[in-house]
């Protein structure tokens, strides 16, 4: 017996009561995860009675907690109006959905949804051979956060996600009750080429990498009358930031210096390919002019805060467009 990290599969659920267990089934295992972690946690009380000698008693197991991490690539769901199969981690998330008619759908930071759309999430570890035996992780009650990363230009952009919950159980699960993931979507992630990164709505960015993080502060409430101890996890603020490593310019021709020092936000907006874009109305340059080198020439580590425009806009993840 041998489990393969290779056989590794995950599913996740938007819970019908938020924070009450859902069974799932072949079709909530739909979203292209790689990179899955997994790492249960239970609060273990030391115990050390005056016996008059150095013997511990025995531990005391409390809270049942489990952090869940794995990645998937940004990729089309083959129409405009269609949710990608990860847009349910993205609520999970504290995103808003919204349809835009038979243009798009977007996924926008709101106060609102810090708990709207908790996830029931399953880790599968399978064992090797044809009919294989598993052992399931089983978390209710998650939310997360979630990094936009380009490790480097020609590749897809990735989605970090971090999520945590509330440890149901951790269970065999025999061969002939396997879920098989279903419903994946076929369309390929398109790779960081022919992309218009933008700042301050005219200034190409000319990049290698970038890092938008939603900057999700997520906390497990606790609830004594829970088995695990916890009611599950809630998005309790976040702090959007960008990290951009574009080529230097002179102060001509970007203006970053006067920005800096002047509070000055303006459009930050990163589009690939021809179905995504990723943008924040005001974004802030919190620090510029952190020199740096790539293929021989200085480029300026750039960092980012999306602050509030109009209200719930700090950053806005879209599919197709909105019109």
């Amino acid at each position: 017996m041998a489990f393969l990290p290779d056989r590794t599969t995950i599913g996740a659920k938007v819970e019908d009561t938020p924070y009450t267990a859902e069974t799932l089934t072949a079709v909530d295992y739909n979203f292209q995860a790689y990179n899955i972690k997994v790492d249960p946690d239970v609060v273990m009380m030391a115990r050390k009675v005056a016996r008059g000698d150095f013997g511990k008693e025995l531990s005391i197991a409390g809270k049942q907690g489990c952090p869940i991490s794995f990645s998937v690539d940004v990729g089309y769901s083959g129409t405009l109006q269609t949710a990608p199969t990860f847009g349910k981690l993205l609520k999970a998330c504290g995103l808003y959905e919204e349809a835009h008619g038979v243009t798009g759908i977007s996924y926008e930071s709101h106060a609102d949804y810090t708990e709207a759309y908790p996830l029931t999430m399953e880790v599968v570890l399978k064992d090797e051979g044809a009919e294989p035996v598993q052992i399931v992780v089983t978390v209710r009650g998650c939310m997360g956060n979630v990094k936009w990363i380009c490790d480097v230009v020609g590749q897809p952009v990735r989605m970090d996600f971090e999520f945590n919950g509330a440890l149901v159980s951790i269970a065999d699960r025999a061969f002939a009750s396997i879920l098989v993931p279903t419903g994946m979507t076929d369309e390929t992630p398109e790779a960081v080429l022919s992309a218009s990164i933008m700042a301050f709505t005219t200034e190409s960015q000319q990049v290698d990498k970038f890092t938008i993080d939603l900057g999700n502060d997520v906390q497990l409430f606790t609830d004594p009358a829970q088995a695990e101890g916890y009611e599950g996890a809630h998005v309790v603020t976040r702090n959007p930031v960008a990290e951009l490593d574009p080529d230097l310019e002179l102060i001509a021709t970007h203006g970053d210096w006067a920005r800096w020092i002047g509070n000055t936000p303006g459009v930050l907006s990163i589009q690939v390919g021809t179905y995504w874009t990723l943008y924040g109305p005001a974004a802030q340059l919190i620090k510029a002019y952190s020199f740096g080198d790539r293929e021989g020439h200085i480029v300026s580590n750039n960092s980012f805060e999306f602050k509030r425009s109009s209200g719930n806009d700090s950053l806005k993840f879209l599919q197709g467009s909105e019109s």
